[in-house]
């Protein structure tokens, strides 16, 4: 018989959040992917299916939008569609975390900014998904990881803030000896752990 245990530091990707109400989610999740194999296949229709029916629109949500509120609207920015994903896979039972970072500019026909994307834990890894479908995940670069935006701000203000200007991410990529530029891929993306690096790897069943 197959040991589906969950060790403990996973429960919390599992279980409702803030912004991820996985648990109002539970039919229409089952109903929707139940039959996909519980494995990477179920985390990149999720994915695929979040980019096909939530458009992405920078004044389509605000800082109290939930994944179900996104689900209703069908519309919002790269943090909603990283929850309406989370959300998704933890009412599937995938565990599922939000990761805040950069999409440092890869693709050249963008400016470098932050970015949210998630991470799917499938066999013993972490696999990078990017919900919004707007990025190159293999040049994500990782701020911080949490249950949900609650957890890892782009920022937490105080008080009344005047900014002269909007924050400005800059980087670049380096190519040299061992060294790729970011491309999309077909294969399945991982990080071991909490690294920052992705690295390819087999999808896992």
């Amino acid at each position: 018989m197959p040991d589906r245990s969950v060790a403990v530091e996973l429960l919390s990707y599992l279980a409702p959040s803030r912004y991820c109400e996985s648990d109002r989610l539970i039919p229409w999740a089952e109903a929707e992917f139940g039959h996909l194999p519980s494995g990477y296949a179920r985390a990149a229709a999720i994915a695929a299916w979040v980019q096909r029916h939530i458009a992405y629109s920078s004044y389509g949500s605000t800082t109290q939008t939930t994944a179900l509120d996104t689900l209703t609207d069908r519309v919002g920015v790269c943090r909603d569609q990283a929850h309406v994903m989370i959300a998704l896979c933890r009412a599937l039972s995938l565990p599922a975390r939000y990761v805040t970072g950069t999409d440092y500019g890869a693709d050249p026909t963008k400016a470098p900014d932050f970015h949210a994307y998630v991470e799917v834990y499938l066999g013993r890894r972490w696999y990078t998904f990017d919900a919004s479908g707007t990025g190159i995940p293999m040049g994500f670069v990782r701020i911080g990881t949490g249950r949900d935006a609650a957890d890892v701000p782009f920022a937490t203000l105080y008080g009344q803030v005047q900014a002269p200007f909007a924050p400005l991410v800059r980087a670049s990529a380096c190519e040299g000896p061992g060294l790729r530029l970011p491309v999309h891929v077909s294969s399945a993306l991982s990080t071991d752990g909490d690294s920052a690096g992705c690295h390819l790897a087999p999808a896992a069943a």
